[in-house]
């Protein structure tokens, strides 16, 4: 009997004072992680740029020493910080990305990181011209920048990667002069042919399969013009073919399109200005049998983006 209240008071003892070891463990902190450093990434903004306008950057970063890391951070305008391998030598993408009609693909392959235009489709437009992809315009800037090589160091100094960042969208206008009957239009938009639907981020290039960008357009009756402008990553060398496309109130639901081949405008990479001579575009009053005329279903001028899967 005293050997077994001896057992039991022995286990006691040991139960006790594995629950006390088990309470110390608890309260000790994870220790630091010693081979990793804190890294400012900078974003660093020159004149004439809008920072303002940007709600924040995604930050990518590859690791180019054979170590298998990459990350990714969602950070202010101006940067933030990220914990990176010390010794390790990292490539740093930095771009801007939120709400611009803009989509990230491959976005874990350095080589492959690729900027997309958002898919947009238009029945009336698809009826005209099937076989062309549509994309939607992107709205606002889209601030692309790198920093290429950063070595992190071991050291409690501060440390920064430092970006450059640049717009790589280009903002083209239009304007169709001597329309006829712009009091008559209901509303308006278009598209041009041509256009570059990605940017790729490690090679700084554009697609290049041609898409065909949309937009929408203004009547300004008492200028007798249609005026607009779009945003694009670029144009290709193809041919640009700018298509109006006019919705007016008639018994039968309106729609005209007129094409101009605009090519020779803006084929040099450095006129983003589209004058076209509208001289014969009639808008009819309340229909009409003017050429390029068809009846379509009201639900037909909407628009419906396309997610990327």
């Amino acid at each position: 009997m005293k050997s077994i209240i001896r057992t039991v008071a022995l286990l006691a003892l040991v139960s006790a004072g594995v629950s006390c070891q088990n309470k110390r463990l608890d309260d000790i902190a994870t220790p630091p992680d010693l081979t990793r450093a804190d890294v400012n990434v900078r974003i660093n903004w020159t004149a004439g740029q809008h920072p303002d306008t940007v709600d924040g950057m995604r930050i990518d970063i590859f690791a180019l020493d054979g170590t298998p890391d990459y990350g990714k951070a969602d950070v202010a305008y101006n940067g933030g910080a990220v914990k990176l391998s010390k010794g390790s030598t990292y490539l740093t993408y930095a771009y801007s990305y939120i709400g611009n009609n803009v989509q990230e693909r491959n976005e874990s392959d350095r080589n492959l990181i690729e900027a997309i235009s958002a898919p947009l489709v238009r029945a009336t437009y698809a009826r005209a011209f099937p076989d062309e992809p549509t994309i939607s315009g992107i709205i606002g800037s889209m601030y692309v920048g790198e920093n290429p090589s950063y070595t992190v160091q071991d050291t409690s100094d501060p440390q920064y990667i430092d970006i450059y960042p640049q717009d790589v969208v280009k903002t083209y206008t239009f304007e169709i002069r001597n329309v006829q009957g712009v009091e008559f239009i209901s509303a308006t938009r278009g598209g041009i042919s041509g256009m570059s639907a990605s940017y790729f981020l490690a090679t700084q290039s554009l697609s290049t399969s041609p898409s065909t960008l949309l937009f929408d357009a203004t009547a300004n009756p008492s200028q007798n013009t249609i005026t607009g402008s779009f945003r694009t990553f670029g144009r290709l060398n193809a041919t640009n073919n700018f298509t109006i496309e006019i919705l007016y109130p008639s018994s039968t639901n309106g729609i005209m399109q007129r094409t101009w081949d605009v090519t020779g405008q803006i084929d040099n990479n450095t006129n983003y200005h589209i004058i076209i001579d509208g001289t014969g575009v009639v808008v009819p009053d309340e229909g009409g049998g003017t050429t390029s005329v068809w009846d379509v279903n009201l639900n037909d001028w909407n628009s419906t983006t396309v997610p990327l899967n």
